[in-house]
């Protein structure tokens, strides 16, 4: 899979025990697809995750983030999780959501995962004003609706919000820009681009290489001559820090500001590039809602490591984040129309950017950061309002 699809769907887990049967934990209670014994519970989670096939890593890395949320649930409510397992077949997906939607106290459902199985949900979810949240990474997939709860920093928002603060904060107005040959790399580089001249930058170099070699050797020389005050790369954390050495070592860039997505916000980044950057103040700036090492990170980890004995990564956290928020917004009751008012009046917190589609469905995203790399370790320059 190409690294920016690996954006929601980190690094390979170990073995995971698949559930089977219930799964006791303070405030939930956890269901296989084919267990039968029913618990009487006050509400119920649904989740449609792929628990066997391809994407099989990315349901259980959810799953825990679920699960995780869901043991310390606000109020102190049960919340009875159901989960069913999706494989990679749209088939089963449909027979797996159509068993939730005969669940008589179901709140809402957490899934499908991965994005590309939204628009075989939404019709029924919408139908049958089941709130469900989705976890899509780019604006380009479009599926919705008034059910629809997307939960997500989409990966143009990412390009426009950077653009705009290197441009306005840090004064930097000269880019070369590089991407991967893949649909997201170019979607990423066109807003990164608008951004940029909309907020009075300009570019003197934009070059494309190919997503598995990359080889950017003509692009460097390029570089080299052009001496542009910044780099933006629309790449993933491993690829875009093997761009930055190639361009450091063989480009001989110095003073040189890099600009790159979310992904860019993790240890990996800082073991495979750190050496190049550390010394200089904002000479690579990326984004994302949250930072490891910061106090909402440390706090998880410790309810996830306790829970599962081993560290999590960003997809855990990203599930654990939006099971919370709903869980925190559910737990005043009513019905599926009345969760989605609640989180739309999310928009009026300062700690959240609600948007509305066209189609009805919600975007909620904490709000963001510009975050650096300062003596080798990742650091919060500011929160953008």
């Amino acid at each position: 899979m190409p690294e920016f699809f690996l954006l929601f769907l980190f690094s390979v887990i170990s073995s995971f025990i698949l559930i089977s049967g219930f799964i006791s934990i303070p405030g939930a209670l956890a269901e296989h697809e084919n267990t039968s014994p029913q618990v009487h519970s006050s509400k119920t989670l649904g989740c449609l995750l792929p628990l066997s096939g391809k994407y099989r890593i990315v349901g259980e890395k959810a799953l825990q983030g679920i699960l995780t949320a869901a043991e310390s649930a606000p109020g102190g409510g049960e919340y009875h999780v159901v989960v069913k397992d999706i494989g990679d077949s749209e088939a089963k997906l449909k027979s797996a959501l159509s068993s939730l939607t005969k669940i008589g106290d179901l709140s809402f459902i957490i899934g499908p995962i991965p994005s590309k199985f939204i628009p075989a949900v939404s019709p029924k979810v919408n139908n049958e004003k089941i709130p469900t949240v989705v976890f899509p990474v780019s604006e380009s997939e479009s599926e919705g609706g008034p059910y629809i709860i997307k939960f997500y920093y989409p990966l143009e928002e990412q390009a426009r919000v950077l653009a705009s603060y290197a441009v306005r904060e840090l004064g930097v107005r000269s880019y070369a820009v590089l991407y991967p040959d893949t649909s997201l790399g170019k979607r990423m580089k066109d807003e990164f681009i608008k951004s940029l001249r909309a907020n009075g930058g300009n570019t003197v170099y934009v070059g494309s290489y190919d997503s598995k070699e990359r080889d950017i050797e003509k692009e460097v020389v390029w570089i080299a001559s052009e001496r542009p005050e910044g780099v933006f790369i629309a790449d993933g954390s491993s690829a875009s820090a093997e761009v930055i050495i190639q361009l450091k070592k063989k480009g001989g860039l110095s003073d040189v500001l890099f600009l790159g997505p979310s992904t860019w916000d993790g240890s990996l980044f800082l073991d495979l590039a750190g050496e190049e950057i550390d010394g200089f103040v904002y000479r690579a700036i990326f984004t994302d809602f949250f930072y490891y090492g910061s106090g909402e990170w440390d706090g998880f980890l410790t309810r996830f490591e306790r829970k599962f004995d081993k560290p999590p990564s960003y997809l855990e956290y990203q599930s654990y984040l939006a099971t919370r928020l709903v869980l925190s917004v559910d737990s005043a009751g009513g019905s599926g129309k009345d969760l989605i008012k609640r989180l739309t009046a999310l928009r009026n917190d300062p700690g959240y950017i609600v948007k509305k589609e066209r189609n009805g469905s919600i975007q909620i995203s904490p709000r963001y950061l510009i975050l650096s790399v300062s003596d080798g370790e990742l650091s919060e320059i500011t929160r953008v309002r």
